[in-house]
């Protein structure tokens, strides 16, 4: 059974871990979930920005760290900047700080002003590093090491185990795991999948609109911004990604919600990853025959 715990990370965390059958099985099950949970925890005092001693904030005021994981990812994700042609962009934090102010003060967004907030921005992040998009899923596929090196200690036979942080799901171990989809346009939890895939050492992560938004004088914005305006998306509701990886699926997910959907797709194919998209108006466009839809 999954063992929901909560909060990590800001947000809802589940994980399962399923050993061999036998007098020792429980024993196993337990060390393996201690250990990825003590280890997503001490990512999280690394990545965390609500804390002014962490690692990022800390390289945010001084443009360095020591932390060798922040420089880890700091590192794929200028890789990802330059992969996605820029929209993935690791310095878009000074267009979300805009945006929070305008909704505190409930003024209207101006083009002109984050037209130039856009000419401004450090694609290497700076001390405005961002690293949503893609540093909870490079924690998730992280903390699985942690099961991985528990096994080893005890000896055990493979386990199946899988973490889900959010909307970032990895799997590993001999077993598979069904994911639910969620409808962006009912993003509600008495509501039944909107469509399922089987994962298998793989990875699953979605992005989309439906719940994170800013609210100006009646009106909804996403809070996903296209980096090249400094403005929100517009067309595609949700994206999901299944990829080798969860930073990769991760990533992919948000590029999915602002990138053109025909380069996407492209994108997408040529890192292995199968990706299911929610257009605004309900259609839905999917790469591969494993995401299956209720009949």
């Amino acid at each position: 059974m999954a063992r929901i715990i909560e909060p990590l990370l800001g947000t809802r965390a589940e994980i399962e871990v399923v050993a061999a059958s036998g007098p020792t099985a429980r024993t196993v099950e337990d060390v393996i979930e201690a250990a990825v949970l003590a280890e997503v925890a001490r990512l999280e005092d690394i990545f965390t920005v609500f804390r002014p001693a962490s690692a990022l904030q800390r390289y945010r005021a001084s443009g360095t760290t020591e932390s060798p994981e922040l420089q880890e990812v700091i590192g794929l994700a200028a890789h990802w900047h330059r992969r996605s042609a820029g929209f993935f962009h690791p310095g878009v934090q000074p267009i979300v700080d805009r945006w929070d102010r305008y909704e505190q003060t409930q003024t209207p967004p101006d083009h002109d002003e984050l037209a130039q907030i856009v000419a401004t921005l450090d694609p290497a992040g700076g001390r405005a590093l961002n690293l949503n998009g893609i540093a909870k899923g490079w924690i998730a596929e992280h903390a699985l090491v942690g099961a991985r090196a528990a096994q080893n200690e005890l000896h055990s036979e493979p386990v199946n185990a899988w973490l889900s942080l959010g909307g970032d799901i990895v799997h590993r171990g001999p077993g598979t795991l069904v994911a639910g989809i969620e409808d962006p346009h009912r993003p509600y939890d008495n509501v039944a999948p909107f469509a399922s895939i089987e994962l298998s050492n793989e990875a699953l992560a979605t992005s989309g609109v439906a719940r994170r938004y800013w609210t100006i004088e009646g009106h909804s914005y996403a809070k996903v911004l296209d980096p090249r305006t400094g403005w929100p998306v517009e067309d595609v509701a949700s994206a999901t990604v299944v990829a080798p990886d969860a930073a990769t699926a991760d990533v992919l997910a948000t590029i999915a919600l602002i990138m053109p959907t025909e380069e996407f797709l492209g994108l997408a194919r040529s890192e292995g990853a199968a990706c299911f998209l929610v257009q605004r108006d309900g259609a839905v466009i999917s790469s591969s025959d494993r995401f299956v839809r209720p009949s």
